[in-house]
């Protein structure tokens, strides 16, 4: 699957943020290609941890009452359970290598500190896997550029409830906000850094 990118960005490691946009099992179960998203983003954020990249992972907390999604609720119904998982744990991520970040809507920066977080860290580019592609990461990706913050979007990280969502999804952000990427595009620009001393600390407040 390749897409005509009207943007050329350079991912520059030193510059860049990973965001695992919703990787919860409530919203992976129901994905084409769960299993290639689970791999292929585990392994962009086990590389980003080893050089030092910022990882966050976006997260819609379980809601005990319906009016805690507003209009989500009316779209897509209650969401994940009270007690459900915030990131798959297929990823074998520890909890000192990313930071969560709860949201309530599509975007990965609406009501939370993720752009504050970013500029704090230096980081003026996003790197984007996870679901659903024509949806939260697109709309994140959108967010980002809005802000002057780079998306790049991780084809073959990203997923959405089909195949032809998912091609949609990537050619309208390709189109109007984000560069779009590989896995191993991205592996290739980190593995080319230099491996950084091992730091999870990315409390900037």
């Amino acid at each position: 699957m390749t897409f005509l990118n009207k943007v050329h960005w350079a991912l520059a490691p030193d510059r860049c943020a990973l965001l695992l946009h919703d990787l919860q099992p409530h919203y992976l179960a129901g994905v084409a290609g769960r299993d290639r998203v689970i791999v292929n983003a585990g392994s962009i954020a086990r590389q980003c941890v080893s050089h030092g990249v910022p990882v966050f992972a976006s997260q819609v907390p379980g809601a005990r009452e319906t009016r805690e999604r507003g209009l989500l609720c009316e779209m897509w119904g209650r969401g994940p359970a009270p007690a459900s998982a915030a990131l798959d744990p297929e990823l074998a991520l520890a909890d000192h290598e990313v930071r969560l970040l709860p949201k309530r809507s599509y975007s990965a920066f609406y009501g939370s500190d993720l752009d504050v977080m970013l500029r704090r860290l230096g980081r003026d580019s996003l790197i984007i896997a996870g679901v659903y592609t024509s949806i939260g990461c697109y709309l994140s990706a959108a967010d980002a550029f809005m802000r002057d913050i780079r998306p790049f979007i991780v084809s073959d990280a990203s997923a959405d409830f089909d195949q032809a969502d998912h091609a949609a999804g990537l050619a309208t952000a390709a189109r109007t906000c984000a560069r779009i990427v590989t896995t191993a595009q991205v592996s290739e620009c980190l593995g080319d850094a230099a491996r950084r001393p091992r730091s999870h600390r990315i409390d900037v407040c």
